[in-house]
């Protein structure tokens, strides 16, 4: 017969492994940084970007912010903001409010959600949606940071259920890769990952470090004969 001290001890050692499982999963995710990326075609710069990640207890924050500088912003004159923030339990990620505005010169598109449970509601291009939504639903750029998470746990399929534009759709990624990489900001060990489409009208292919939790140092998007390149000049852990 099992002594009561024996059964204290079993369930003293069960709950050590299971904090130890649960902060091995929260490690899973990005740690809080903040990034500067050069964003060019060919030789001519376009702008820079601005990326944040940061926590407050089982809270997350991730913003971007491009600006166009030099001829680009003479021309445009464009301004890009997206923000996602939302709740982390474990190596889940909640999405709770996503904003995306690009302005520029002569108009822009705004589109904002709001997750609760089983629903999304917001406005894209001024006009109102609701759709419904089930367990894993993400945006665009919660999207990324459980990207960076099932690359860092080597997960086969990289597969995706997202709200935008007003509407529900799927991103698929293919992995193309180990590729070395040297940036300004250092040189970084990277898993290369393409967005899968069904024409080859754009692609958008991902550098994802290792170094840094696997988020982008290089981003590379063709659309017929432009090519966008972004590429990380420095990067800071918060």
């Amino acid at each position: 017969m099992i002594s009561l001290h024996f059964k204290k001890q079993l369930f003293a050692l069960l709950s050590i492994v299971t904090l130890l499982l649960l902060a091995q999963s929260a490690m899973a995710l990005p740690k809080a940084f903040q990034a500067n990326y050069k964003v060019s075609k060919g030789s001519l710069t376009l702008g820079n970007l601005h990326t944040s990640l940061k926590y407050s207890g089982n809270s997350y924050s991730y913003h971007k912010y491009t600006k166009a500088t030099g001829f680009a912003a003479l021309l445009t004159g464009i301004k890009i903001t997206e923000n996602t923030d939302g709740q982390v339990s474990g190596n889940i990620i909640m999405p709770r409010k996503y904003y995306f505005n690009q302005s520029r010169r002569g108009g822009g598109k705004v589109d904002s959600i709001n997750f609760s449970r089983n629903t999304a509601k917001g406005n894209y291009k001024k006009k109102a949606f609701s759709v419904k939504t089930s367990a894993g639903i993400q945006d665009k750029a919660s999207m990324e940071l459980l990207l960076a998470q099932d690359l860092s746990q080597n997960k086969p399929r990289l597969i995706y259920n997202i709200v935008n534009q007003g509407e529900k759709s799927q991103y698929r990624f293919q992995k193309l890769g180990n590729e070395v990489v040297k940036t300004p900001a250092g040189t970084f060990n990277t898993v290369k990952v393409k967005v899968v489409r069904s024409t080859n009208a754009r692609e958008t292919v991902f550098w994802m470090a290792k170094e840094l939790d696997y988020m982008p140092v290089k981003i590379r998007h063709r659309e017929k004969k432009d090519v966008i390149t972004t590429v990380i000049k420095n990067y800071k852990k918060l």
